[in-house]
């Protein structure tokens, strides 16, 4: 289980107009969530910086956002590449059963019988439900984030406890 205070939730990948507005790749499921800020962090070559955001709408699947202290392009485009970082608390509240992703990694996987899987390395995002990269030495395991497979996450414990189907594990 990873203790973080910030979350990547963009990347500018351009420049666009002549008063320093940036294109953000949106790297959060909630894009939506770039006009409820005020204040970000924006981490170019290891430096991170605060800035405050003027304004921000959606443009052809980017994020077009302003910040209040880059006035021209020049500025904006020594941020370009740069990650936009929100703290911790600015997050969305989750409804019950739902997880950030960097909650889910390094939590120990066991089965309902007690024996130790692996830990929680990656999620993948598909269609139709997420797919947990579980390692366990030199083993990996794809386990489906479905009901009948996890039947409990605690992250205050750090476990997540899975009933595996038949075969699951024997890959």
């Amino acid at each position: 289980m990873s203790e973080i205070n910030r979350v990547t939730i963009g990347q500018i990948c351009r420049v666009r107009g002549v008063r320093g507005e940036m294109a953000v790749i949106p790297l959060t499921d909630n894009p939506d969530r770039f006009s409820e800020l005020n204040e970000i962090k924006i981490t170019v070559g290891g430096i991170t910086r605060e800035f405050h955001l003027k304004g921000a709408k959606k443009l052809s699947g980017r994020i077009l956002i302003q910040l209040q202290e880059i006035k021209t392009p020049e500025e904006a485009k020594l941020l370009v590449g740069g990650f936009i970082e929100i703290e911790k608390e600015q997050l969305i509240k989750l409804g019950e059963g739902n997880y950030f992703v960097f909650d889910l990694i390094g939590l120990e996987v066991i089965t309902a019988s007690g024996d130790r899987v692996g830990q929680v390395k990656e999620v993948i995002s598909l269609p139709a439900n997420d797919i947990y990269i579980v390692e366990s030495g030199n083993k990996t395991y794809n386990i489906p984030a479905t009901k009948n497979i996890v039947k409990r996450i605690d992250l205050a414990k750090g476990v997540m406890i899975i009933e595996p189907m038949e075969g699951l594990l024997e890959l």
